[in-house]
């Protein structure tokens, strides 16, 4: 069973500075939002975590990371291990958002692994998957979507399943400006469900699923009236305070 709670994730990608950073935090917090039933997870460039978390006194929304390694520590020049993200703070790691399987070449297996080592250390995971336009076209949505669900939690039992958040972000639409069609979002969510379903039969924790993809404060009440959306990973409109806060606000009244 899934709880009420929704998910809004800001993924802040390779943008903003230091002050520009600082800038959207500070005018997010000037807000003074709260819902009781939705968690804000910003997820800012990792060289800015720590600088972030020390804002966050008070807790109004929890970090995410936008990507993690699969070690614990050791000779990977470049790579953060999950240890080092608890060590900053951070609640939250994304793992497998198309662009990193694009340009990084990151593969189902390299993601199992992140999801696997990020599992052991309790990190909650939003675990991306999508589809590109020409799977689309060729009308193998549903078989790209179940294979990566397959090979991305090989091996994570139904205990590890409840720090796992499912996140579909249709490759085709990332970056357009337009989200989806409803009844595409509606249709391949009901579908990751039941796939989950039959993958772990015995278990009685339901993975919430979130939508990713041109997700905008114009878009974002009739998205979130989708059956089986549990939240919104935003893109472009996270780096805009005000966008971003009418999403929080139409989330957090449609969930009162």
């Amino acid at each position: 069973m899934k709880n009420k709670k929704k998910l809004i994730f800001a993924n802040l990608k390779m943008n903003l500075n230091s002050n520009s950073l600082n800038k959207l935090i500070d005018d997010f917090l000037a807000k003074e939002l709260s819902f009781e039933d939705v968690d804000v997870i910003f997820a800012p460039p990792v060289i800015y975590l720590n600088e972030i978390r020390k804002k966050n006194k008070n807790k109004n929304f929890m970090l995410a990371a936008q990507n993690v390694f699969y070690e614990d520590s050791g000779a990977y020049t470049g790579e953060i291990s999950p240890l080092m993200l608890r060590d900053v703070g951070c609640e939250w790691v994304m793992i497998g958002h198309s662009e990193r399987r694009i340009h990084t070449l990151e593969t189902n297996e390299m993601i199992n692994k992140k999801i696997i080592s990020s599992s052991k250390h309790n990190l909650n995971i939003i675990f991306c998957v999508g589809e590109s336009y020409e799977e689309r076209r060729n009308g193998k949505t549903y078989e790209v979507i179940s294979d990566q669900l397959k090979r991305g939690l090989r091996d994570i039992n139904e205990k590890q399943l409840r720090n796992i958040v499912i996140g579909y972000e249709p490759v085709w639409v990332i970056g357009s400006g337009e989200a989806a069609n409803l009844k595409d979002i509606d249709e391949v969510h009901t579908f990751i469900d039941k796939q989950l379903n039959i993958m772990y039969p015995e278990s009685s924790i339901e993975p919430k699923i979130v939508y990713g993809g041109s997700v905008n404060n114009n878009n974002i009440s009739d998205i979130m009236k989708i059956q089986n959306v549990d939240g919104v990973l935003v893109g472009n409109a996270s780096l805009d305070t005000n966008k971003f806060c009418d999403i929080v606000i139409t989330v957090g009244n449609l969930n009162d």
